[in-house]
């Protein structure tokens, strides 16, 4: 196959879309990938990105490491506010889409890796109407829903204009794959798509830890302090205040310390929260970690915790988060809804409050200080529970085999 990829983010921005693309190649596609300038998530470009020269120097260098083509197009950065934001979000769609045109028409599909916005879609609608090429996308976010994040309401006319955006967009799909079952309904209720051209497709994670020992080092029992980490992007949608106000709950002691490994547009909120509870001897922030770097971290950590917002429809997502979490070997607390304390469950790999419930996590944090043998065998049954269901391999099969029936089938 010669594949389009179509992803506003891409390497060295650090998504999964980074591991996909290079192992189509392997499997014997061809692959190029129509990207924005690198500049997620401090909004500030890449260092070796600044020029159009040294841009494609870094191109033709990863093209003889991965066999993937690379275009950058121009776009203008995150910055740090609000407009920016927005800025960036429509320039990409806009300029990627003159620049699509210019490509030539022997792709045999288009495949949209599909982060927040969803805007990022347009290029590949105007390939397909130009080329009449099938589209398929891969979404990890839901819009109109994101939206909400702007709007500050769910009514209106604004509103209503992403909507009809949105539906518009996701419409134009041959086949959409999804990361968590509960898009399907809202996809089909909320923008009118078919849901005989929806499927689930859980996102994989990297397998590098998988096999390491990340057991913590013991100490005198008598003055063991058992140890929580989150890892990941500080944003309002990860809702990091409950961890913070469940720490409150237990209080400033002893016996527990929390790792906040991670950046992002909260940081700063989060470490004065921290300062107002004074609990400033059990939280420890890290910022920004290589991922080589990581697993010294999950070394860290008896427990990981995983929290997402429960007031809209995307906080019902299965977050990748919980699939890397589980490569680690370690027990998982959370405050959660959707589809991530039932696979928790399933896999009997750690437990869940319900998201925004800071009470009921900080009672699941009281209880593993307390009685931290009841969850032994948790890091055990997230591993194999991983490797039944969340490799990049039975990903890609999945995902290969959806990209050829899609050809097969236009």
């Amino acid at each position: 196959m010669k594949i389009l990829i179509i992803s506003q983010y891409y390497f060295p921005e650090q998504f999964q879309i980074n591991e996909i693309a290079p192992e189509l190649v392997r499997r014997g596609h061809e692959v190029t990938v129509v990207c924005g300038l690198p500049n997620y998530p401090k909004g500030e470009i890449f260092e070796g990105y600044e020029t159009k020269e040294k841009r494609i120097e870094k191109e033709n260098a990863y093209f003889q490491e991965t066999g993937v083509r690379v275009i950058h197009c121009q776009q203008i950065l995150r910055g740090h506010d609000v407009v920016h934001r927005l800025a960036n979000y429509f320039s990409f769609p806009w300029n990627a889409s003159k620049l699509v045109k210019k490509l030539s028409g022997d792709f045999d599909v288009i495949f949209c890796y599909n982060l927040s916005p969803v805007m990022m879609l347009y290029p590949a609608v105007k390939y397909k109407e130009k080329h009449h090429v099938p589209m398929v996308t891969y979404t990890l976010d839901l819009w109109p829903e994101s939206a909400q994040a702007y709007t500050k309401t769910n009514k209106g006319w604004l509103y209503r204009q992403i909507t009809k955006m949105s539906s518009f967009l996701y419409r134009q799909n041959d086949l959409i794959l999804v990361t968590s079952k509960p898009f399907i309904s809202y996809l089909e209720r909320i923008n009118g798509v078919d849901p005989d051209r929806i499927k689930y497709l859980p996102q994989h994670a990297n397998m590098d830890m998988i096999s390491m020992s990340l057991e913590k080092e013991q100490t005198d029992l008598k003055h063991q302090k058992i140890d929580f980490l989150f890892a990941g992007n500080f944003g309002k949608g990860q809702s990091l205040d409950v961890i913070i106000d469940a720490a409150a709950c237990l209080g400033a002691r002893e016996d527990y310390m929390v790792h906040m490994v991670g950046d992002g547009s909260m940081r700063q909120e989060l470490e004065k929260r921290v300062a107002q509870y004074g609990l400033e001897k059990n939280f420890i922030f890290y910022g920004n970690q290589k991922r080589a770097d990581m697993p010294s971290f999950y070394k860290k950590a008896d427990v990981l915790l995983i929290t997402l917002r429960g007031n809209n429809e995307v906080g019902n997502t299965l977050p990748g988060k919980l699939q890397m979490y589980m490569t680690t070997g370690k027990p998982i607390l959370g405050a959660i809804n959707g589809a991530t304390p039932d696979i928790i469950e399933e896999a009997q790999c750690g437990k869940c409050a319900l998201a925004g419930d800071y009470k009921g996590l900080a009672k699941l944090m009281e209880h593993y200080i307390k009685h931290p043998e009841e969850f032994r065998h948790c890091g055990a049954n997230a591993r194999k529970y991983f490797m039944e269901n969340f490799t990049l391999d039975l990903y890609m099969d999945k995902l290969e085999n959806e990209l050829k029936e899609v050809i097969r089938h236009s």
